[in-house]
């Protein structure tokens, strides 16, 4: 990411026709990985569990991610053989402006709802249900997914700072001596430490649930709970597990001052193929784990709330 004044570097035309090539075919991927997991679940009417409603949030972040990719590049003209300055298609401003804003919602709506997975793979290693929530709670689950991103990303609409900034739809340079032209503490304040802090969150609660898997293992627990955390906590983990891997890897890299173009370019690629683990957290067939229980056991788990144990 660089910036538009005179004083900064800019990539070669060629190289940034390269990265929005790249971004093209990881958000094809993306959204036909978001596409599958929307239409297995609609059609299996898996959504009738909470479990799987959270799947289908999972996948809502990252089609906006996905989309948010997409507007960050998609407004700047490109075509010129000079890109000094970078300018933007005519008629694409309010585009460009809210590809900025998405660009930094999207990845906090994503993170919240991962955490939201992450929080009730915990409670089901602790107390396994039938993968129901209560409805008051879901629908203030879906409100702070919704509304908690907007206390990261208000700020830049009041002082209009959303806009062009080198050769991306982000928050407007005005200085070239800081990443972005973005001041110290507010790049801190704005991205590296709440990202930091959620991700020490997320893994803080997926450590748990592992813990908690691997005490009841030892203690010999019933088989019949083993039958639904293989088939119910260990595909859901999945998908928040990576997620929250290469989130981390993230703020490592920002905090430390390793992250650059390439760099960022990297994690945007990991987390497009990232969401390539929904439809196949749906798509394990937990019958053929089952088959390793009793048989007792086996036949009681192989259909669950009317509808096959596929999922």
């Amino acid at each position: 990411m660089e910036n538009a004044t005179a004083n900064c570097s800019f990539p070669t035309v060629e190289s940034e026709k390269t990265v929005v090539t790249l971004y093209a075919v990881f958000a094809a991927i993306a959204f036909l990985s978001h596409t599958t997991t929307i239409i297995i679940i609609v059609r299996t009417k898996a959504y009738k569990l909470f479990r799987h409603r959270l799947t289908l949030y999972l996948t809502i972040g990252g089609m906006l991610r996905t989309m948010a990719y997409v507007l960050q590049v998609l407004p700047v003209n490109i075509d010129l053989p000079d890109m000094h300055p970078v300018t933007l298609r005519e008629g694409w401003e309010s585009v460009c402006v809210l590809g900025a804003f998405m660009i930094h919602y999207s990845p906090y709506f994503q993170t919240f709802t991962v955490l939201w997975t992450c929080y009730f793979v915990l409670k089901e290693t602790l107390s396994p249900t039938q993968g129901e929530f209560k409805l008051t709670r879901e629908i203030v689950g879906v409100s702070l997914v919704i509304l908690a991103p907007l206390l990261f990303t208000w700020e830049p609409f009041i002082t209009n700072s959303y806009g062009l900034s080198g050769t991306r739809c982000w928050i407007v340079n005005k200085d070239c001596s800081s990443r972005y032209g973005l001041s110290f503490i507010y790049e801190m304040t704005i991205n590296v430490v709440p990202n930091l802090l959620l991700t020490l969150v997320g893994l803080s609660l997926l450590l748990a649930a592992i813990i908690v898997l691997v005490r009841k293992f030892f203690a010999r627990d019933l088989e019949r709970y083993f039958a639904k955390a293989l088939r119910d906590i260990v595909p859901m983990g999945i998908y928040p597990t990576f997620y929250m891997l290469i989130l981390f890897a993230r703020m490592i890299a920002l905090t430390t001052g390793k992250y650059t173009n390439d760099v960022g370019l990297s994690f945007m690629t990991l987390t497009q193929l990232c969401s390539i683990t929904l439809p196949l957290s749906l798509l394990v067939r937990p019958r053929m784990i089952v088959t390793l229980l009793p048989k007792k056991v086996a036949a009681e788990e192989d259909v669950v709330d009317g509808y096959s144990t596929i999922f």
